[in-house]
């Protein structure tokens, strides 16, 4: 037996798009259901975020034993059990889902456990344990994507992974080959080479990271290399095989056409992910405007009426696959579902990648800001000059700032050092909100902190850096 069921606003999918939207609509005293087949919270905090940045922190504090000796601090006997590390994520985990389950049934959002499709432009058809006809006079789509694949040989076979089965690994692997020198690929090269795997990574692309500044990508390869991670950029994959003893052979060839392979117990392919479009039925929608995703403008509607899309399915907006901007597409997408006239700005958007050491920018790169116009200005200030930086240990890497030289307006802040993740919000402030280096530099900063880095390298743009 089908239950039916009617609904103001009906949201396909529950992950940091999802849910957001499910809530503000609430809030915007909607009736809402909300629809999902796996797990609250989605790819972000089940697969993906949340889990590989508890990995990291259990990775950066086994180095942060190691290097004790650094501060006049003798431990011995440093170690580490990786099933207690996998334990203490996988409880992570649970409390942050058990929490927004929490939050779903405090605002009074129905959700069902299953898999939502279309039937017509006003009515999903949800199959899981129980059978359920939807009626909505609004329906958000907020599907997500899944992890890309490309036709390599062998990218199918045993010992092959991505990153979902990679967070469910028992144990340490002496080695491992990421494919994909991006976010993702360079995350989890950094977590297995801290805890003992010998890592090589191939980037088909000059370098890493490169959707970043070219920059942040080479001094990035620097401290890889400087760890004992193999690099290989330039570099396509052209097959992936089984040696003789069981391990894994990727052959690929280099930045000289040459034909080389290298051998690993695991291979992680990390190449990008693709809008999740499966099982939705969207065919029968035959005017939607989907192809590799789903077309929408900036108030995250469809060419549909009264049908949105937001997060990572979406095409047609420089929507970066980010979970932060997928909450916000959410908010959108729901005012302007219930009669409100909002647009998603996408200026000013922060990256974080922790990455050891951390990566983080915002704004143009110097290669687009030097397409734009001739009139631009660079300044960096390296961490090696800031106190706080030589305090922690970790003073290698920079700031780099963009400035519009005529207006002196901050148009980039690129991070590679330590705590950048975190520093990137006075630069995400900056660039948001359009401000001048004067305008920053006349904030009083505190000492010694990390941040000063930030008003030095302004400084240095303006040609008047004090430390440098």
């Amino acid at each position: 037996m089908v239950e039916i069921i009617d609904t103001e606003i009906a949201i396909i999918g529950g992950g940091p798009a999802g849910y957001v939207a499910a809530i503000r609509a609430a809030q915007l005293g909607a009736r809402v259901l909300l629809i999902e087949k796996a797990e609250i919270g989605g790819t972000c905090l089940n697969r993906g975020c949340i889990p590989t940045k508890s990995l990291v922190e259990s990775a950066r504090r086994f180095l942060a034993l190691k290097e004790a000796k650094k501060f006049g601090l003798e431990v011995e006997n440093v170690g580490f059990n990786f099933l207690k590390i996998q334990r203490r994520k996988n409880q992570i985990v649970k409390r942050l889902v058990k929490g927004i389950e929490f939050l779903l049934e405090n605002n009074q959002i129905q959700v069902l456990k299953g898999e939502g499709s279309f039937i017509d432009s006003h009515t999903l058809s949800v199959k899981g344990d129980v059978e359920y006809t939807v009626n909505a006079k609004k329906i958000i789509i907020a599907t997500g994507s899944k992890a890309l694949s490309v036709p390599i040989p062998g990218i199918d076979g045993t010992n092959v992974l991505t990153s979902k089965e990679i967070l469910e690994l028992g144990d340490i692997p002496t080695s491992l080959i990421i494919i994909g020198g991006g976010v993702i690929g360079d995350e989890f090269a950094s977590i297995f080479n801290a805890l003992g795997s010998k890592v090589t990574i191939i980037e088909m692309l000059p370098h890493l990271i490169p959707m970043e500044d070219t920059e942040l990508g080479e001094e990035l390869e620097l401290a890889f290399k400087r760890t004992g991670i193999t690099c290989n950029v330039g570099s396509r994959v052209t097959r992936i095989s089984d040696s003789p003893s069981g391990e894994k052979v990727v052959t690929f060839t280099n930045t000289d056409g040459e034909e080389q392979f290298v051998e690993a117990e695991l291979v992680l392919v990390s190449i990008g992910r693709a809008s999740e479009l499966e099982g939705l039925n969207l065919e029968v929608l035959e005017e939607l405007d989907f192809r590799r995703g789903i077309t929408v403008n900036s108030r995250m509607e469809t060419n549909v009426p009264d049908i949105y899309a937001i997060g990572d399915v979406t095409q047609g907006v420089p929507s970066p696959m980010l979970a932060y901007t997928a909450s916000h597409e959410g908010e959108v997408a729901v005012e302007n579902a219930l009669g409100g006239n909002v647009e998603m700005d996408y200026f000013g958007i922060p990256s974080t990648i922790f990455t050891f050491p951390e990566v983080a920018s915002v704004g143009l790169t110097e290669e687009i800001a030097k397409d734009q116009s001739s009139e631009i200005s660079i300044g960096k200030f390296p961490f090696q000059g800031n106190g706080r930086a030589l305090i922690e240990g970790e003073s290698r890497g920079f700031v780099k700032v963009i400035l519009n030289r005529t207006t002196e307006q901050i148009l980039g802040v690129h991070i590679i050092g330590p705590h950048a993740t975190e520093l990137i919000a006075e630069g995400a402030l900056a660039v948001k909100n359009r401000m001048t280096a004067k305008e920053l530099i006349e904030v009083e900063h505190g000492h010694p902190v990390l941040y000063e880095a930030i008003k030095e390298a302004v400084l240095d743009a303006l040609g008047r850096a004090i430390h440098k």
